[in-house]
């Protein structure tokens, strides 16, 4: 148990280390790449349910101290996505790169947009990053699926669902 905490844990440090890589290049460019949801994405298709919501739910918490729209946003929209993500799990196979790619790509354009509507509804705002970070943002977050799965996988050790 300690194990696999410290394994999720190394994950997240991983991922925010990679998120803040990510910013330094994209943001002069005002593109928003969805590094945490891609390993929010990742821990739902190889933890447990409760391991990928509460890792979804941290991710999102992480971005929520940083944005400066309104806190808890990304976290509920990172744990909806994650329970949009299980809902068709069964659906689709997670396994092979193209699915990965579209997959990701959709649910990052879906919670990009379930953000911008939360916005609306709280803040009276639709937080709308624009179109460019919307579609080339997205394209990027599903081409980085691919590539971070597998190291995920291999380096950071998250057993699977079936190894517990």
């Amino acid at each position: 148990m300690i194990l696999r905490f410290i394994c999720i844990f190394a994950v997240f440090v991983f991922a925010t280390l990679l998120h803040w890589v990510f910013v330094d290049i994209f943001s002069p460019l005002d593109i928003n790449v969805g590094v945490m949801l891609v390993f929010a994405l990742i821990t739902a298709a190889r933890a447990g349910r409760a391991a990928a919501y509460t890792f979804a739910f941290f991710c999102g918490l992480f971005l929520d101290f940083f944005a400066n729209a309104m806190f808890g946003g990304y976290a509920l929209v990172f744990t909806l996505a994650v329970f949009a993500f299980h809902k068709i799990e069964n659906k689709i196979d997670f396994s092979g790169s193209g699915p990965q790619i579209v997959l990701t790509c959709l649910i990052n354009m879906a919670a990009t947009l379930a953000y911008g509507f939360l916005g609306k509804i709280f803040t009276g705002v639709f937080l709308w990053q624009g179109f460019v970070s919307f579609l080339v943002g997205s394209i990027i977050t599903g081409l980085l699926m691919p590539v971070t799965y597998p190291l995920a996988v291999k380096y950071i050790a998250i057993r699977s669902r079936e190894g517990k």
